[in-house]
């Protein structure tokens, strides 16, 4: 703690440099850039002396049985690089230690990015906020949760080994203590689409056994969980479908892929942990190589704030929300890539273009209509949109453009200027 402290000094420090002649040539607004990352940085700081404080302040660790451990280790095979350590924290506190590392993981500015960009696409409504409804889905009513950071599990005052769906959570957490120790994430953030096929693989094999103990239970004592985490399940129909796609996705595709991989033999789940799936198409498709990738995102001139790739689970779920389930299937199966860049457009705004690019020129078609459609719906007008027509949806300018036959860019602007550059093919 007295490290952070430090460093939050420090970077105050800086700050009051700036203030009082700091660089003779930076700009005034490079100045207030680097105020603001500061200002992001300290509140960071700030954060996580808040967590290390709770830690300090809480019921220590949990002493984790020695069979628990060995059964972990026979079912996959491997050993544990060292001893897996379990905290208490009250229950109340899990959400902020699951919001420090969020943004730990993600750096400063980056989750705030992210809920500008996913409203600009339409993943989000205007009151969401995506760091609070992550949070949310992950820490209400939940008895554990490992951080993948630190590479510890977190239990709250209402664990309790004595029973059945509590040990089922410490062998879940157990589980990805180990595959984290063994094949543990790589130092370089790989994009988004990038780290959640990977999270899906290890929460779902982690989810595996935590189902086969309840089989197990079933089987010798006739033991069967009658209570969900019904106050979690409540909460998710509440939120968005992008949202509700990231948070049963690897509950449900990346078990049944972790699963799959169980049932071959420890050999072969070790071989798709060593080499994760590199996108969500391949934890549902796993025979799918080849596909996948950033696809750059050409004509903007302007301060590029966040550049990512929504990935098939995103553009499922954009799909999906129209009402579609097997059209969203459909056009999520033929992607090939993409990548969104959120950017500086107009005085105080953002823009934000996003090109998908398909397996073929009928896959476009379909998500040329859905995308149409969507603009219509977000501009609340009368009238079908046209493909490369401008259409106003209050103060913003929405379009759809095709930049080839398999590729097609949809975009949500600040300025009309922005909107009426010319991005199809001559």
């Amino acid at each position: 703690m007295a490290v952070l402290t430090g460093m939050a000094f420090g970077v105050g420090g800086w700050m009051y440099g700036l203030r009082n002649g700091g660089p003779s040539d930076s700009s005034a607004g490079g100045l207030e850039d680097q105020l603001r990352i500061a200002g992001e940085e300290i509140a960071m700081l700030e954060k996580e002396n808040e967590s290390l404080r709770s830690l300090a302040q809480g019921g220590g660790e949990v002493a984790i049985p020695a069979e628990m451990i060995a059964v972990v280790e026979k079912d996959y095979g491997l050993d544990f690089l060292s001893t897996p350590v379990f905290h208490r924290i009250a229950s109340e506190e899990l959400g902020y230690r699951i919001e420090a590392a969020i943004e730990s993981r993600l750096g400063p500015q980056g989750i705030d990015d992210r809920n500008e960009a996913y409203k600009r696409i339409g993943w989000l409504r205007p009151e969401d906020r995506l760091l609070d409804q992550i949070v949310a889905v992950r820490s209400v009513g939940a008895l554990g949760w490992f951080d993948e950071g630190m590479g510890d599990a977190w239990v709250t005052d209402r664990f309790d080994l004595k029973n059945i769906p509590d040990q089922a959570v410490a062998l879940r957490l157990l589980v990805r203590i180990l595959l984290n120790q063994r094949f543990p994430a790589p130092a370089a953030y790989p994009g988004d689409d990038a780290a959640r096929a990977r999270e899906a693989l290890h929460a779902g094999a982690a989810a595996g056994a935590e189902s086969r103990l309840f089989a197990r239970s079933a089987q010798a004592i006739g033991f069967v969980p009658m209570r969900e985490n019904s106050a979690a399940a409540r909460l998710l129909l509440t939120l968005p479908e992008f949202v509700q796609g990231l948070a049963m996705f690897p509950a449900v595709e990346g078990k049944g892929f972790a699963d799959t991989l169980f049932v071959k033999g420890t050999d072969e789940l070790s071989d798709a942990m060593r080499n994760p799936p590199e996108n969500t198409l391949e934890v549902v498709f796993p025979g799918e190589k080849g596909r996948g990738g950033k696809l750059p995102v050409a004509g903007i001139a302007d301060e590029i704030y966040l550049e990512e790739s929504a990935g098939y689970l995103g553009l499922r779920s954009w799909v999906a929300e129209m009402g579609d389930l097997g059209l969203a299937a459909e056009i999520a199966g033929n992607w090939m890539r993409d990548g969104y860049a959120l950017f500086a457009d107009g005085e105080s705004s953002s823009g934000l273009f996003w090109d998908v690019e398909f397996e073929s020129k009928e896959a476009a078609d379909l998500f040329q209509n859905v995308a149409l459609e969507r603009v219509t719906a977000m501009s609340g007008k009368d009238g079908a949109a046209e493909l490369a027509g401008v259409v106003e949806a209050g103060d913003r300018f929405l379009r759809v453009a095709r930049l080839g036959a398999e590729t097609v860019r949809f975009i949500n602007v600040a300025t009309r200027e922005t909107a009426m550059r010319a991005f199809e093919e001559p």
